[in-house]
């Protein structure tokens, strides 16, 4: 018998080369979870900025009305405390989340008021995915009525017209809609779901989106505070303005058009409003939020909403003083106007068979 030495190269045998299997000292890897729950590895250069990576994720998806989009990741705050940050395209990646694993969700960050100004399908099948994870995740509660026609659109764009045959009682009892459902639930989603016979998947996730956008928690992220007179409530910012929630209900909401400045301090955050008489003075309305880094989330969070749906060019930060204090965040993404403008651009020049003006009026 002859002894002697072998050797079996897992890696070659496997079709993978091992100077791809370790990463580079000077690129990081960051993970993106879509809409959909695919997720794909992006690597860049671990000094790059989140544009970097912003850019790399449209191109992977193909995006057209790619600024109504961001990455979201989880900062840690403290010991017993999170905090869901979007990633700044102006600053570096490591600098904002620390450390690995650098882990972020697509999500939509600026919901337009109406799905029908979105210009393309695609960016409206997205807010779609949105919203049914808004849904399923508790943030965009609504009556049984409302959740169930919703859910019903959902199941017809994913399954198609309803059939006894395919769909046999009892077909959507394993589907989940919102955190808790009652145990008839999926049956008067499934009577919904037999009335939409005929509606493509687009037309569903339309009447999906129309109905959505009819929902007081419809685009909106709650900043939990309270206010002068100590009463708990959510702070929430949309493309209207600001809106102000007590146990599920909208109590009071505030246009841009009246809102003439906002501030913070530690975790008091200020609204300066302006009532339409003209000789009532202005009212500075205070709310104390649960943490100074919330506050100041809410606080930045007003600034890029307000500067994209209401302005029509990013405005110009001043010039810092040698002893300037406070903090001077200005938002520098495109805004609504120029986004809607380059839409329509590419539909133009790229789809000139089947563009018609009546599509932009």
């Amino acid at each position: 018998m002859r002894f002697g030495s072998g050797s079996y190269d897992v890696r070659r045998s496997e079709g993978l080369n091992p100077s791809l299997l370790v990463a580079s000292r000077h690129e990081i890897t960051c993970t993106v979870t879509f809409l959909d729950s695919t997720e794909r590895q992006f690597h860049i250069d671990r000094h790059a900025c989140g544009a970097v990576l912003l850019e790399k994720v449209f191109d992977h998806l193909e995006l057209i009305e790619k600024d109504f989009f961001g990455l979201q990741f989880l900062y840690v705050l403290g010991s017993k405390e999170t905090q869901k940050r979007w990633l700044d395209p102006m600053k570096s990646i490591r600098k904002q989340m620390i450390c690995p694993p650098f882990h972020l969700l697509f999500r939509v960050k600026f919901y337009v008021s109406d799905p029908s100004k979105l210009c393309e399908e695609y960016t409206r099948y997205h807010f779609f995915l949105q919203l049914r994870h808004d849904m399923l995740e508790g943030r965009l509660p609504c009556a049984e009525g409302s959740l169930a026609l919703l859910a019903s659109y959902a199941v017809q764009s994913e399954l198609g017209d309803y059939s006894p045959s395919d769909h046999p009682e009892g077909y959507l009892n394993q589907y989940r809609f919102a955190p808790s459902q009652s145990i008839d639930f999926p049956k008067k989603v499934a009577e919904l779901h037999a009335m939409h016979k005929g509606q493509s998947p687009a037309e569903a996730e339309y009447n999906f989106l129309d109905h959505a956008k009819r929902l007081d928690m419809y685009g909106v992220e709650l900043y939990p505070a309270r206010d002068g007179k100590n009463l708990p409530i959510g702070i929430g910012v949309n493309s209207y303005g600001m809106v102000i929630f007590h146990e599920g209900s909208k109590i009071n909401e505030f246009a841009w058009s009246t809102i003439i400045k906002i501030s913070f301090k530690r975790k008091n955050f200020y609204v300066q409003i302006k009532f339409a008489e003209q000789n009532t003075p202005d009212t500075v309305l205070s709310f104390q939020v649960n943490s100074s880094p919330t506050c100041k989330q809410l606080w930045k969070t007003c600034i890029e909403h307000h500067t994209f749906f209401r302005l029509i060019a990013p405005p110009i930060a001043p010039p810092r003083g040698i002893l300037s204090i406070g903090s001077k965040y200005r938002y520098c993404g495109h805004i609504f106007v120029s986004s809607l403008f380059i839409c329509l651009l590419f539909v133009f020049w790229n789809r000139a068979d089947t563009f018609s003006i009546g599509s932009i009026i």
